[in-house]
Protein backbone atom coordinates (compact mmCIF):
# COMPACT_ATOMS: atom_id res chain seq x y z
CA UNK A 1 0.00 0.00 0.00
CA UNK A 2 2.74 2.38 0.34
CA UNK A 3 3.52 2.70 -3.14
CA UNK A 4 -0.20 3.52 -3.49
CA UNK A 5 -0.50 6.35 -1.20
CA UNK A 6 2.77 8.16 -1.97
CA UNK A 7 1.75 8.11 -5.79
CA UNK A 8 -1.97 9.41 -4.18
CA UNK A 9 -0.36 12.40 -2.38
CA UNK A 10 2.01 13.27 -5.14
CA UNK A 11 4.68 13.20 -3.10
CA UNK A 12 8.27 11.70 -4.90
CA UNK A 13 9.76 9.02 -3.24
CA UNK A 14 13.00 11.26 -3.35
CA UNK A 15 11.44 13.86 -0.93
CA UNK A 16 9.61 11.10 1.36
CA UNK A 17 13.10 9.88 1.69
CA UNK A 18 14.66 12.73 2.49
CA UNK A 19 12.50 13.49 5.27
CA UNK A 20 13.15 10.44 6.47
CA UNK A 21 16.71 10.31 6.56
CA UNK A 22 17.08 7.41 4.74
CA UNK A 23 18.53 7.01 1.14
CA UNK A 24 16.53 6.88 -1.69
CA UNK A 25 16.65 3.52 -2.66
CA UNK A 26 15.81 2.12 0.71
CA UNK A 27 12.83 3.97 0.69
CA UNK A 28 11.79 2.75 -3.21
CA UNK A 29 11.98 -0.91 -1.80
CA UNK A 30 9.68 -0.17 0.96
CA UNK A 31 7.49 1.10 -1.37
CA UNK A 32 8.14 -1.98 -4.34
CA UNK A 33 7.54 -4.30 -0.87
CA UNK A 34 11.28 -5.46 -1.72
CA UNK A 35 11.96 -4.77 1.97
CA UNK A 36 9.51 -4.43 4.83
CA UNK A 37 8.89 -0.89 6.28
CA UNK A 38 11.24 -0.43 9.96
CA UNK A 39 8.66 -0.53 12.79
CA UNK A 40 10.49 2.49 14.03
CA UNK A 41 9.78 4.69 11.02
CA UNK A 42 6.26 3.44 11.17
CA UNK A 43 4.62 5.85 13.44
CA UNK A 44 6.37 9.04 12.28
CA UNK A 45 5.42 7.96 8.41
CA UNK A 46 1.85 7.39 9.28
CA UNK A 47 1.64 10.81 10.99
CA UNK A 48 3.18 12.20 8.07
CA UNK A 49 1.34 10.22 5.26
CA UNK A 50 -2.07 10.59 7.49
CA UNK A 51 -2.52 6.99 7.26
CA UNK A 52 -3.65 4.57 9.96
CA UNK A 53 -0.44 1.97 10.82
CA UNK A 54 -2.88 -0.54 9.21
CA UNK A 55 -3.04 1.08 6.12
CA UNK A 56 0.09 1.78 5.54
CA UNK A 57 1.51 -1.62 6.49
CA UNK A 58 -1.35 -3.42 4.14
CA UNK A 59 0.78 -5.62 1.60
CA UNK A 60 -2.49 -6.35 -0.64
CA UNK A 61 -3.19 -3.64 -3.25
CA UNK A 62 -6.67 -1.97 -3.13
CA UNK A 63 -8.27 -2.57 -6.39
CA UNK A 64 -11.30 -0.99 -8.62
CA UNK A 65 -9.83 2.77 -7.46
CA UNK A 66 -7.81 5.11 -9.05
CA UNK A 67 -4.97 6.51 -7.16
CA UNK A 68 -6.87 9.62 -6.51
CA UNK A 69 -8.96 7.96 -4.86
CA UNK A 70 -6.63 6.21 -2.19
CA UNK A 71 -5.01 9.20 -0.89
CA UNK A 72 -5.51 9.93 2.60
CA UNK A 73 -8.24 12.66 3.22
CA UNK A 74 -5.39 15.81 3.72
CA UNK A 75 -3.49 14.68 0.79
CA UNK A 76 -6.87 14.55 -1.29
CA UNK A 77 -7.01 18.17 -1.04
CA UNK A 78 -3.76 19.05 -1.64
CA UNK A 79 -3.88 17.78 -4.97
CA UNK A 80 -5.29 20.67 -6.54
CA UNK A 81 -3.79 22.07 -9.48
CA UNK A 82 -3.35 25.48 -7.33
CA UNK A 83 -0.72 23.63 -5.39
CA UNK A 84 3.00 22.95 -6.09
CA UNK A 85 5.10 20.12 -5.28
CA UNK A 86 6.82 22.72 -2.99
CA UNK A 87 3.75 23.19 -1.02
CA UNK A 88 3.07 19.13 -1.13
CA UNK A 89 6.43 19.62 0.09
CA UNK A 90 6.24 21.94 2.61
CA UNK A 91 3.13 20.26 4.24
CA UNK A 92 5.48 17.37 4.61
CA UNK A 93 7.56 18.96 6.41
CA UNK A 94 5.46 20.71 8.96
CA UNK A 95 3.57 17.36 9.50
CA UNK A 96 6.72 16.07 10.76
CA UNK A 97 7.01 18.56 12.70
CA UNK A 98 3.65 18.28 14.04
CA UNK A 99 5.17 14.77 14.95
CA UNK A 100 8.73 15.76 16.91
CA UNK A 101 6.59 18.53 18.47
CA UNK A 102 4.26 16.10 20.19
CA UNK A 103 7.24 13.53 20.71
CA UNK A 104 8.91 16.63 23.16
CA UNK A 105 5.35 17.57 24.81
CA UNK A 106 5.47 13.74 25.93
CA UNK A 107 9.03 14.43 27.17
CA UNK A 108 8.32 17.51 28.97
CA UNK A 109 4.89 16.16 30.02
CA UNK A 110 2.60 19.11 28.76
CA UNK A 111 -0.72 18.17 26.83
CA UNK A 112 -1.74 21.83 24.96
CA UNK A 113 -3.69 20.08 22.52
CA UNK A 114 -6.18 20.21 25.65
CA UNK A 115 -6.05 24.28 26.46
CA UNK A 116 -7.34 24.22 22.73
CA UNK A 117 -10.11 22.09 22.86
CA UNK A 118 -11.46 24.38 25.69
CA UNK A 119 -10.66 27.43 23.74
CA UNK A 120 -12.12 26.39 20.65
CA UNK A 121 -15.36 24.56 22.94
CA UNK A 122 -15.90 27.84 24.84
CA UNK A 123 -15.78 29.84 21.35
CA UNK A 124 -18.21 26.92 19.46
CA UNK A 125 -20.60 27.58 22.53
CA UNK A 126 -21.50 31.25 21.82
CA UNK A 127 -22.24 30.71 18.28
CA UNK A 128 -25.47 30.24 16.78
CA UNK A 129 -24.72 28.73 13.57
CA UNK A 130 -28.03 29.58 11.58
CA UNK A 131 -27.07 33.41 11.87
CA UNK A 132 -25.54 34.90 8.84
CA UNK A 133 -21.47 34.31 8.36
CA UNK A 134 -20.57 37.90 9.14
CA UNK A 135 -22.61 37.84 12.59
CA UNK A 136 -20.84 34.05 13.22
CA UNK A 137 -17.01 35.53 12.78
CA UNK A 138 -17.70 38.62 14.54
CA UNK A 139 -19.65 36.90 17.33
CA UNK A 140 -17.13 34.46 17.50
CA UNK A 141 -13.94 37.05 17.41
CA UNK A 142 -15.35 38.61 20.99
CA UNK A 143 -15.25 35.07 22.62
CA UNK A 144 -11.74 34.23 20.98
CA UNK A 145 -10.49 37.64 22.22
CA UNK A 146 -11.81 36.78 25.41
CA UNK A 147 -10.73 32.99 25.64
CA UNK A 148 -7.30 33.85 24.35
CA UNK A 149 -6.56 36.56 26.58
CA UNK A 150 -6.34 39.49 23.63
CA UNK A 151 -8.78 42.08 25.16
CA UNK A 152 -5.43 43.74 25.52
CA UNK A 153 -6.63 47.18 26.80
CA UNK A 154 -8.32 48.63 23.73
CA UNK A 155 -5.10 48.79 21.60
CA UNK A 156 -3.50 46.82 18.75
CA UNK A 157 -2.95 43.11 19.70
CA UNK A 158 -0.32 42.30 16.28
CA UNK A 159 2.32 41.62 19.42
CA UNK A 160 0.37 39.03 21.17
CA UNK A 161 -1.41 36.89 18.67
CA UNK A 162 2.06 34.50 18.09
CA UNK A 163 2.81 33.64 21.55
CA UNK A 164 -1.16 33.81 22.75
CA UNK A 165 -1.79 31.46 19.93
CA UNK A 166 0.57 29.12 21.10
CA UNK A 167 -0.03 29.51 24.63
CA UNK A 168 -3.57 27.93 23.64
CA UNK A 169 -2.24 24.89 21.91
CA UNK A 170 -1.92 25.62 17.99
CA UNK A 171 1.45 25.47 16.13
CA UNK A 172 2.02 28.25 14.05
CA UNK A 173 5.04 28.74 11.33
CA UNK A 174 5.32 31.41 9.34
CA UNK A 175 8.28 30.11 6.72
CA UNK A 176 8.57 31.41 2.98
CA UNK A 177 7.53 29.30 -0.22
CA UNK A 178 8.84 30.36 -3.37
CA UNK A 179 6.41 30.96 -6.14
CA UNK A 180 3.36 29.49 -4.52
CA UNK A 181 0.12 31.10 -4.61
CA UNK A 182 -0.44 29.91 -1.07
CA UNK A 183 -0.75 32.32 1.58
CA UNK A 184 -2.09 30.49 4.48
CA UNK A 185 -3.59 27.12 5.45
CA UNK A 186 -4.57 25.45 8.37
CA UNK A 187 -4.70 21.32 9.12
CA UNK A 188 -4.01 19.00 11.95
CA UNK A 189 -1.14 17.97 12.71
CA UNK A 190 0.60 15.07 15.16
CA UNK A 191 0.08 11.39 15.90
CA UNK A 192 -3.13 9.91 15.49
CA UNK A 193 -5.50 10.40 18.97
CA UNK A 194 -3.60 13.46 19.82
CA UNK A 195 -3.96 16.06 16.86
CA UNK A 196 -3.62 19.44 17.33
CA UNK A 197 -3.77 22.39 14.74
CA UNK A 198 -1.06 24.25 12.80
CA UNK A 199 -1.74 27.45 11.23
CA UNK A 200 0.75 28.44 8.39
CA UNK A 201 1.45 32.05 6.83
CA UNK A 202 3.77 32.03 4.00
CA UNK A 203 6.17 34.63 4.26
CA UNK A 204 7.60 35.10 0.67
CA UNK A 205 6.46 38.57 -0.36
CA UNK A 206 4.79 38.96 2.86
CA UNK A 207 4.36 42.19 5.75
CA UNK A 208 4.18 41.07 9.25
CA UNK A 209 0.49 43.40 9.08
CA UNK A 210 -0.54 40.97 6.46
CA UNK A 211 0.52 37.81 8.63
CA UNK A 212 -1.73 39.09 11.27
CA UNK A 213 -4.73 38.32 9.12
CA UNK A 214 -3.50 35.25 8.03
CA UNK A 215 -3.29 33.48 11.04
CA UNK A 216 -6.09 35.07 12.40
CA UNK A 217 -7.65 33.37 9.58
CA UNK A 218 -6.81 30.14 10.05
CA UNK A 219 -7.28 30.29 13.45
CA UNK A 220 -11.31 30.73 12.47
CA UNK A 221 -10.92 27.54 10.19
CA UNK A 222 -9.44 25.99 13.10
CA UNK A 223 -12.46 26.66 15.17
CA UNK A 224 -15.52 25.94 13.05
CA UNK A 225 -13.84 23.86 10.04
CA UNK A 226 -11.05 21.70 10.97
CA UNK A 227 -13.28 18.56 12.24
CA UNK A 228 -14.81 18.08 9.16
CA UNK A 229 -12.37 18.77 6.65
CA UNK A 230 -8.40 17.94 7.22
CA UNK A 231 -6.78 21.06 5.63
CA UNK A 232 -8.19 24.82 4.72
CA UNK A 233 -5.92 26.45 2.02
CA UNK A 234 -6.19 30.23 1.37
CA UNK A 235 -4.51 31.35 -1.89
CA UNK A 236 -3.57 35.20 -2.98
CA UNK A 237 -6.23 34.95 -5.36
CA UNK A 238 -9.23 33.56 -3.97
CA UNK A 239 -12.15 35.11 -5.88
CA UNK A 240 -13.68 31.72 -6.83
CA UNK A 241 -14.15 31.04 -2.98
CA UNK A 242 -14.08 34.53 -1.29
CA UNK A 243 -18.46 34.28 -0.90
CA UNK A 244 -17.94 30.56 0.93
CA UNK A 245 -19.43 31.02 4.37
CA UNK A 246 -16.46 29.38 6.04
CA UNK A 247 -14.13 32.31 4.13
CA UNK A 248 -16.98 34.60 5.05
CA UNK A 249 -17.20 34.10 7.86
CA UNK A 250 -13.06 33.90 8.90
CA UNK A 251 -12.81 37.22 6.92
CA UNK A 252 -14.92 38.44 9.37
CA UNK A 253 -13.80 36.77 12.75
CA UNK A 254 -10.06 38.17 11.49
CA UNK A 255 -11.36 42.06 11.36
CA UNK A 256 -13.48 41.74 14.60
CA UNK A 257 -10.42 40.30 16.43
CA UNK A 258 -7.98 43.09 14.97
CA UNK A 259 -10.22 45.75 14.91
CA UNK A 260 -13.16 45.77 17.14
CA UNK A 261 -14.85 49.35 17.38
CA UNK A 262 -13.82 49.63 20.61
CA UNK A 263 -9.93 49.93 19.54
CA UNK A 264 -11.08 52.57 16.70
CA UNK A 265 -13.09 54.46 19.26
CA UNK A 266 -10.11 54.28 21.69
CA UNK A 267 -7.52 55.27 19.17
CA UNK A 268 -10.42 58.36 18.28
CA UNK A 269 -9.62 59.79 21.69
CA UNK A 270 -6.97 58.66 22.37
CA UNK A 271 -5.51 61.04 19.22
CA UNK A 272 -8.32 63.19 18.82
CA UNK A 273 -8.62 62.02 14.98
CA UNK A 274 -11.50 63.45 12.55
CA UNK A 275 -12.11 60.44 10.78
CA UNK A 276 -13.66 63.43 7.95
CA UNK A 277 -10.17 64.90 7.60
CA UNK A 278 -7.44 61.88 7.22
CA UNK A 279 -4.11 62.62 6.24
CA UNK A 280 -1.61 60.00 4.86
CA UNK A 281 0.62 60.10 7.85
CA UNK A 282 -2.42 59.80 10.29
CA UNK A 283 -3.75 57.09 8.60
CA UNK A 284 -0.13 55.04 8.22
CA UNK A 285 -0.05 55.77 12.10
CA UNK A 286 -3.23 53.83 13.20
CA UNK A 287 -2.16 51.07 11.44
CA UNK A 288 1.26 51.07 13.00
CA UNK A 289 -0.78 51.10 16.24
CA UNK A 290 -3.49 48.66 15.64
CA UNK A 291 -1.30 46.30 13.59
CA UNK A 292 -3.42 45.80 11.05
CA UNK A 293 -3.36 46.62 6.64
CA UNK A 294 -4.63 49.90 5.11
CA UNK A 295 -7.87 48.00 3.42
CA UNK A 296 -8.65 45.60 6.46
CA UNK A 297 -8.56 49.35 8.81
CA UNK A 298 -10.65 51.03 6.53
CA UNK A 299 -13.25 48.09 5.94
CA UNK A 300 -13.62 47.85 9.66
CA UNK A 301 -13.76 52.09 9.82
CA UNK A 302 -16.72 51.77 7.43
CA UNK A 303 -18.88 49.06 8.50
CA UNK A 304 -18.56 51.03 11.79
CA UNK A 305 -19.93 54.05 10.49
CA UNK A 306 -16.72 56.14 11.19
CA UNK A 307 -16.42 56.69 7.43
CA UNK A 308 -18.80 57.26 4.41
CA UNK A 309 -18.46 55.30 1.01
CA UNK A 310 -16.52 58.66 -0.58
CA UNK A 311 -14.35 58.66 2.21
CA UNK A 312 -13.40 54.96 2.07
CA UNK A 313 -12.65 55.51 -1.40
CA UNK A 314 -10.42 58.42 -0.83
CA UNK A 315 -8.80 56.87 1.57
CA UNK A 316 -8.56 53.41 -0.06
CA UNK A 317 -6.16 54.90 -2.75
CA UNK A 318 -3.48 56.80 0.15
CA UNK A 319 -0.30 55.46 -0.36
CA UNK A 320 1.03 54.84 3.21
CA UNK A 321 4.20 52.41 2.67
CA UNK A 322 6.92 55.42 2.94
CA UNK A 323 5.25 56.89 5.81
CA UNK A 324 4.43 53.56 7.49
CA UNK A 325 8.35 52.07 6.75
CA UNK A 326 9.80 54.83 8.63
CA UNK A 327 7.49 54.52 11.77
CA UNK A 328 7.49 50.88 12.00
CA UNK A 329 10.05 48.52 11.59
CA UNK A 330 6.87 45.75 11.12
CA UNK A 331 6.74 47.40 8.11
CA UNK A 332 9.84 46.31 6.73
CA UNK A 333 10.67 43.27 4.44
CA UNK A 334 11.16 39.81 6.34
CA UNK A 335 14.74 40.26 5.30
CA UNK A 336 15.70 43.35 6.76
CA UNK A 337 13.65 42.11 10.17
CA UNK A 338 15.96 39.51 10.17
CA UNK A 339 19.00 41.38 9.66
CA UNK A 340 18.15 43.92 11.85
CA UNK A 341 17.16 41.98 14.57
CA UNK A 342 20.12 39.91 14.14
CA UNK A 343 21.49 42.75 15.79
CA UNK A 344 19.57 42.39 18.95
CA UNK A 345 18.62 39.12 19.50
CA UNK A 346 21.21 35.69 19.77
CA UNK A 347 22.17 35.00 16.25
CA UNK A 348 19.91 31.84 15.97
CA UNK A 349 16.90 33.79 16.77
CA UNK A 350 17.17 35.78 13.38
CA UNK A 351 19.44 33.73 11.42
CA UNK A 352 19.57 29.63 12.08
CA UNK A 353 15.77 28.71 12.50
CA UNK A 354 15.91 26.81 9.07
CA UNK A 355 15.76 22.88 8.86
CA UNK A 356 18.77 21.19 6.95
CA UNK A 357 17.47 17.64 6.24
CA UNK A 358 15.84 16.82 3.08
CA UNK A 359 16.09 19.49 -0.39
CA UNK A 360 13.80 21.53 1.15
CA UNK A 361 14.20 23.77 4.28
CA UNK A 362 11.16 24.94 6.37
CA UNK A 363 11.81 27.83 9.43
CA UNK A 364 11.10 26.59 12.96
CA UNK A 365 9.26 28.64 15.66
CA UNK A 366 11.80 30.16 17.71
CA UNK A 367 10.04 29.28 20.52
CA UNK A 368 10.48 25.48 19.70
CA UNK A 369 14.12 25.71 19.45
CA UNK A 370 14.55 27.10 22.86
CA UNK A 371 12.38 24.33 24.38
CA UNK A 372 14.50 21.65 22.46
CA UNK A 373 17.87 23.18 23.92
CA UNK A 374 16.35 24.10 27.23
CA UNK A 375 15.17 20.08 27.66
CA UNK A 376 18.68 19.25 26.08
CA UNK A 377 20.14 20.98 28.48
CA UNK A 378 18.53 19.44 32.01
CA UNK A 379 19.59 16.12 30.01
CA UNK A 380 16.46 14.79 29.10
CA UNK A 381 17.24 14.41 25.35
CA UNK A 382 20.52 13.58 23.58
CA UNK A 383 22.40 15.72 21.75
CA UNK A 384 21.46 13.56 18.62
CA UNK A 385 17.53 13.71 19.77
CA UNK A 386 17.39 17.36 20.02
CA UNK A 387 19.26 17.88 16.49
CA UNK A 388 16.48 15.21 15.25
CA UNK A 389 13.36 17.23 16.51
CA UNK A 390 14.51 20.57 14.75
CA UNK A 391 15.25 17.98 11.75
CA UNK A 392 18.55 18.91 11.29
CA UNK A 393 22.49 17.41 11.16
CA UNK A 394 24.47 17.41 14.04
CA UNK A 395 26.92 19.38 12.53
CA UNK A 396 24.59 22.32 11.81
CA UNK A 397 22.69 21.65 15.56
CA UNK A 398 26.85 21.93 16.88
CA UNK A 399 27.92 25.05 14.55
CA UNK A 400 24.45 27.18 15.70
CA UNK A 401 23.72 26.55 19.14
CA UNK A 402 26.87 24.62 20.68
CA UNK A 403 27.44 27.97 22.65
CA UNK A 404 23.79 27.45 24.34
CA UNK A 405 24.44 24.00 25.39
CA UNK A 406 25.71 23.22 28.76
CA UNK A 407 28.14 20.55 27.95
CA UNK A 408 30.56 20.26 25.41
CA UNK A 409 29.23 18.75 22.20
CA UNK A 410 31.37 15.58 20.91
CA UNK A 411 32.89 16.49 17.52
Amino acid sequence: MLKQIIEATRLSPEFCASLLRVPAEQFREWMDGKRPIPQFVVPELCTILGVSEKSLLARAPVRGTDGGSLAPAIWFKLRTDNLTGADRELVGLVRRLGFFMAQLEVIRGIRSSRAWRAVAQAVLEQIDRSAPPTVQGRDAALSFRAAANLEHGQTGIGELIRPRLRQIGLVVIESPIPKSSLEGCCCAIGPEGSPRPCVFANTFKSTWFRRNEILLHETCHAIFDLENDPVALDFRDQSGEAAALSEVRARAFTQETLVPRSVLVHYTNQVGLNWQRLTPQQLAQLMASIHVEQETLLRAAYEWNFISDDLYSQYSDYNCGSVLREISFHAWSTRDFLRQQAGESPKWIAENRNTTVGARSLRLPAGYVQQVIDTLNTGEISVAKAAELLMMDRYSFAERFGDLVAEPIPA
